[in-house]
């Protein structure tokens, strides 16, 4: 690249962020007089993060706090919720502003948000004044975009120093703490609790509260005691409150116990929650059963990184499923691209049959993605691609046999549109019914 285009090419680098930046302060000022009066949380991290901001809201509804939430799979306040179909998570411009300070009229005190990689390093996050600020893990994710995982993990930390950036807030004559929130356990938990924070609380399955490490940085730790998951879900004990959850694997510990982090930040009692918790089937599209009257089990989940991917599959052999049938596909759009094979031999490794599908080509060919995947596995007799997705779905329930057997669906979890090419040689959305509902048709279909 010549001189001139590199200078040209940083310039308009540098005119997008100022343009980004504009907007947060665009947006500050929609919301001036308003989040001084809410509490603003927001939730970071590679995986997890829609699963703790669903299960936060839930509970929250449950006990009548008035709240608003926004994240991947849907936009959530005391009145309902509605799926999210933009296929954006962190939507910028007046968008999110505009969209707390209508749930503030409506009764919400609290705010939750959905914070990405992508809208923090776009200033998106800039017009909020966050009071608690959570990082459920970071993974290998989004590489090309952020020019390197070191980029993506600065990304990331961007909701951390935005934890501070404003003061501290005076809600019913008290001030608010500034208060951070992280998995100890994950490998990149140092470079966040690094941030200040008034207090910070740390979420391990191996630490102790007489750790050497929690003691010397005083941290807060948040841990289950007496911790049994088996086929009807997480049993555990936190502040001597006993809590059942009816979710699944390991990974899901995690998100309950940033959740309950933050639920404890906020100063609500354990015994409630705990009763609340007893209700909570899951968020949409994640590690969801299809729920039919036959004796096929279909799962719907969200995974779509090598990390999530086989965490569901062990999850599921831990159930104790004896044959594991999956679906995966891979985004385009050059997202990415390093990825497709791992996710191929990762099913490939841990499913005794892999179908590989079509999930959201944009610009690309699909067939380069599947076949990418394809490329993965080192025992290609046990995979085979079907580009349609319906028709992959609808195969892969037709391969089970009895109800020891299981069929995972990943991907796309709960979202309704599939993203192609468009005749231009961009990307439009092209609408779904969705993986749940695919397999759910499909399966009352088969009892007739």
């Amino acid at each position: 690249m010549s001189l001139i285009k590199k200078l040209i090419k940083k310039t308009l680098k540098v005119l997008k962020n100022i343009w980004h930046y504009a907007w947060s302060v665009v947006g500050h000022f929609m919301l001036k007089g308003i989040q001084d009066k809410m509490i603003i949380i927001g939730v970071t991290g590679t995986k997890g993060k829609s699963t703790v901001i669903n299960m936060l809201s839930f509970v929250l509804k449950k006990l009548e706090i008035g709240y608003a939430s926004h994240s991947t799979i849907e936009t959530s306040n005391n009145s309902g919720s509605t799926l999210n179909t933009q296929k954006m998570t962190m939507p910028g411009r007046w968008t999110l502003p505009m969209f707390f300070k209508e749930a503030y009229k409506k009764g919400a005190k609290i705010g939750i948000i959905e914070a990405t990689s992508s809208g923090l390093n776009q200033f998106r996050g800039d017009a909020f004044n966050f009071d608690i600020v959570a990082i459920t893990n970071l993974q290998k994710e989004h590489i090309e975009i952020h020019g390197g995982f070191d980029n993506y993990k600065k990304a990331k930390g961007r909701l951390f120093e935005l934890l501070t950036k404003y003061n501290h807030k005076f809600i019913d004559n008290k001030k608010i703490d500034k208060t951070s929130i992280v998995n100890f356990d994950d490998e990149h938990s140092k470079y966040y609790l690094d941030f200040k924070a008034d207090k910070k609380y740390v979420v391990s399955l191996n630490e102790s509260k007489n750790s050497t490490k929690i003691n010397i940085l005083n941290l807060n730790l948040i841990k289950p005691d007496n911790l049994l998951i088996d086929t009807t879900g997480i049993h555990f004990n936190f502040e001597d409150v006993h809590f059942d959850v009816n979710l699944y694997g390991t990974f899901n510990v995690y998100n309950i116990m940033i959740t309950l982090a933050i639920l404890k930040s906020l100063k609500l009692d354990m015994n409630k929650i705990a009763e609340v918790l007893k209700d909570y089937k899951g968020a949409q599209g994640r590690m969801e059963f299809v729920k039919t009257k036959t004796n096929k089990n279909v799962v719907v989940d969200y995974a779509h990184t090598p990390d999530s991917l086989k965490a569901v599959l062990i999850t599921l052999k831990e159930m104790g499923f004896k044959k594991i049938i999956s679906i995966v596909g891979a985004c385009g759009g050059s997202r990415d691209k390093w990825k497709r094979p791992e996710m191929g031999k990762i099913a490939n490794q841990l499913s005794d049959y892999t179908i590989i599908t079509n999930e959201d080509p944009y610009d690309e060919d699909p067939h380069k993605i599947m076949n990418a995947i394809y490329a993965g596995m080192e025992n290609k007799e046990k995979a085979r691609i079907v580009a349609d997705r319906i028709e992959a779905i609808q195969k892969g329930i037709d391969m089970l046999s009895g109800d020891e057997e299981v069929l995972i669906i990943t991907g796309k979890g709960s979202e309704k549109v599939i993203m192609v090419k468009s005749g231009t040689g961009g990307s439009v959305k092209k609408d779904y019914i969705g993986d749940y509902e695919v397999a759910w048709k499909y399966l009352e279909k088969s009892k007739e």
